[in-house]
């Protein structure tokens, strides 16, 4: 059964046996494969240089299962392992490309159709210009082999280091693979809240009518963590916290909560009016940078990387401003960080008061539950004029809607049916690293001391 009509593909998957594949791709296609989600004829390909065995493969993904408390059905798992091959290649050899040509060809040819090549990179981003350059070097970059399908290239964040490092990578993929067939992925857009932000935006008009300056005094966007980098060393000392998350995810949800209205609700409206909003953010003023900026180290930080020198942060904290007269003097805080008091990642809208009104909060809440928040006062029940705080929610578990649609699972849907709204175009993707370079660079030159702050700490603190 193919319950959403997509054409069968070939999923090459770089990185196979590397932690991302552990912990999100492999559960993913279970659970695809579990709910019937993916088409006849549809194969799975993990290259490895290792000598590893779909039985190895089908191992860690039960060992991964079972961390997450999910257990596993053996019909699922075998229809699964029936789907997977394993190719043993050196990805930085490019010789090694023609035996993976070959066999993706030996594969159409035996399920006797043309397949959709889904090559997906959970590698680390140094090598995807390598990847990208070897797969067009041998023509996996055009289709299957009879050319009536397409090939798809998959990237994981991060996409550069900064601004030109960004722009070059761009420059550099896209002489391989055309931006149509270039899907940089973010799996925060994927969650189901996210997705529902336009939705609850445009469908209902007490909030479309009172979406703007006039009405909305501020809003806060935060995605902060309990547990700290978890071992991470070598990735969180070259990225920190304002890169992994506040330059691609977050600046990403901001742009949902402030872009105007498409005049067509398709990936090219959605991308069109992201895009026109992204280039109107405004970074804080050089002068302001100290106020409106921060930046912090968690205490212990500098034991678990190896390096008493360490200037990475943390904890990232940005106030911008949209230059539009829809968002004029609305400040938009955006905070991360680790070994936070609490595990939190959510949009705030704050009302503004008037007369004799208190401030009216929405909640748009992606974790630790998805659920749509607003803090309203009411009179207390008697016969004094009382009043009290009370929180109407919707939450999506609480009310029996499904959200067993995890985001990796609607990536790669989203992939195989060539749907590109959920994933970040080069320009939103260098708009997101212009409006960073100023704050990353007065934060380079110590223009802003990093703090350090004890683990458990509240992220208002």
């Amino acid at each position: 059964m193919n319950r959403l009509n997509i054409e069968p593909a070939v999923i090459t998957i770089f990185g196979i046996t590397g932690d991302l594949a552990k912990r999100k791709l492999l559960p993913a296609l279970y659970d695809l494969v579990a709910g019937d989600m993916l088409p006849e004829k549809t194969k799975i390909v993990g290259l490895s240089r290792r000598d590893t065995t779909v039985e190895d493969v089908i191992a860690v993904l039960k060992t991964s299962m079972q961390e997450q408390d999910k257990s596993c059905d053996p019909e699922t798992l075998k229809s699964l392992a029936d789907m997977m091959q394993i190719i043993h290649m050196d990805i930085a050899k490019a010789d090694d490309y023609a035996a993976l040509k070959s066999s993706l060809d030996a594969i159409e040819d035996q399920a006797n159709t043309c397949l959709a090549r889904i090559f997906y990179l959970a590698v680390p981003s140094p090598m995807f210009k390598l990847i990208a350059v070897n797969l067009a070097e041998y023509d996996l970059n055009t289709g299957c082999q009879h050319d009536s399908g397409d090939s798809r290239l998959l990237m994981e964040k991060p996409f550069g280091y900064d601004y030109s490092s960004a722009k070059s990578l761009i420059k550099d993929i896209q002489a391989s693979f055309n931006e149509e067939q270039i899907y940089r992925i973010d799996h925060y857009l994927a969650k189901e809240t996210v997705q529902n932000i336009l939705t609850f935006r445009f469908k209902n008009s007490l909030f479309a009518g009172a979406w703007d300056a006039h009405h909305i005094d501020r809003i806060d966007v935060s995605a902060i963590e309990s547990i700290d980098i978890e071992g991470r060393a070598h990735f969180y000392e070259s990225v920190g916290a304002y890169r992994d998350v506040i330059q691609s995810h977050l600046l990403q949800l901001v742009a949902l909560v402030t872009m105007d209205q498409p005049d067509e609700m398709t990936a090219e409206g959605i991308h069109e009016k992201k895009t026109a909003l992204l280039s109107q953010i405004r970074p804080p003023k050089a002068a302001d940078m100290s106020m409106q900026t921060a930046r912090k180290q968690y205490i212990g930080y500098r034991d678990e990387v190896d390096n008493q020198e360490s200037m990475t942060e943390t904890f990232a904290q940005a106030t911008f401003t949209i230059d539009s007269q829809r968002w004029k003097d609305v400040p938009i805080k955006i905070t991360t960080g680790k070994a936070l008091s609490k595990k939190r990642t959510d949009i705030r809208i704050f009302y503004k008061s008037t007369t004799g009104a208190n401030e009216t909060m929405l909640g748009l809440q992606i974790q630790p539950d998805e659920e749509i928040l607003l803090d309203l006062d009411i009179k207390k029940p008697g016969y004094e004029s009382e009043t009290e705080e009370v929180r109407m929610n919707f939450n999506y578990k609480e009310s029996g809607k499904n959200l067993s649609i995890d985001a990796y699972e609607r990536v790669l849907i989203d992939a195989l049916r060539a749907d590109k709204t959920l994933f970040a175009t080069s320009e939103e993707v260098l708009a997101c690293w212009q409006i960073s370079q100023p704050v990353l660079d007065a934060w380079a030159n110590n223009e802003v001391p990093l703090e350090s702050y004890e683990k458990g700490t509240r992220a208002d603190d």
